[in-house]
């Protein structure tokens, strides 16, 4: 009997544990896009992380855009309605059915390793490979060039996973060179500064742990 209640126990631990796990990055926000938490709604921003089971609300004016990290499943909602994250794909309510197309997984699976923003708002919450050599950071540079030839004018994607890989291979002073290009079209494009804001923040993080 005591281990058929271990048993149960281990199994909600398991499926608590899956339904809280990240699914999705934004990519893209634009007008009032909120998520639905216990307490209050909270204000979604680009380069936020969101998990399996998060609802979303999106105002008329709304446009946004997610990454699945499960299968590159690259989705752009627009309007007004609400939004459930799968594991896989949106969920909506009310919403027009959403701009679908796919990303490469080398790029989505790297992407998924932006650092997040602890409670106090310091960056590098994630996990750093080892010292790269120097073959490894070239095919990443190559990778990146390759995706930005792909890319939209307006398209963060191949800058996200540029700064994902260099951040985890701990090549900092890169970090920061390729953070100073985005400075210059910052003006261009209203979702680059919150990529350099999380990635200043970072680097300042991993910078102070070496001291």
């Amino acid at each position: 009997m005591l281990f058929k209640y271990f048993r149960i126990g281990l199994i909600i631990l398991v499926c608590g544990q899956a339904a809280a796990a990240e699914v999705a990055m934004v990519m893209s926000v634009q007008g009032k896009v909120t998520r639905l938490a216990e307490a209050a709604p909270v204000p979604v921003e680009a380069f936020v992380k969101l998990k399996e089971g998060d609802k979303l609300s999106l105002e008329k004016d709304a446009r946004l855009q997610l990454l699945y990290f499960d299968n590159g499943r690259h989705e752009t909602w627009s309007g007004a309605g609400r939004l459930e994250m799968t594991r896989r794909e949106g969920k909506a309510s009310g919403l027009a059915a959403a701009e679908v197309k796919s990303l490469p997984m080398v790029m989505v699976t790297q992407i998924a390793r932006t650092p997040e923003l602890d409670g106090q708002g310091r960056g590098g919450v994630t996990r750093l490979r080892a010292v790269p050599n120097h073959d490894a950071i070239i095919k990443l540079e190559d990778t990146y060039h390759d995706l930005k030839s792909r890319a939209g004018p307006n398209d963060l994607g191949p800058e996200a996973y540029l700064l994902s890989g260099l951040f985890e291979m701990r090549e900092l002073d890169r970090v920061e060179r390729v953070l100073g290009d985005l400075q210059q079209d910052g003006p261009k494009n209203p979702e680059a500064g919150l990529l350099i804001s999380l990635y200043r923040k970072a680097v300042r993080s991993a910078r102070e742990s070496k001291k």
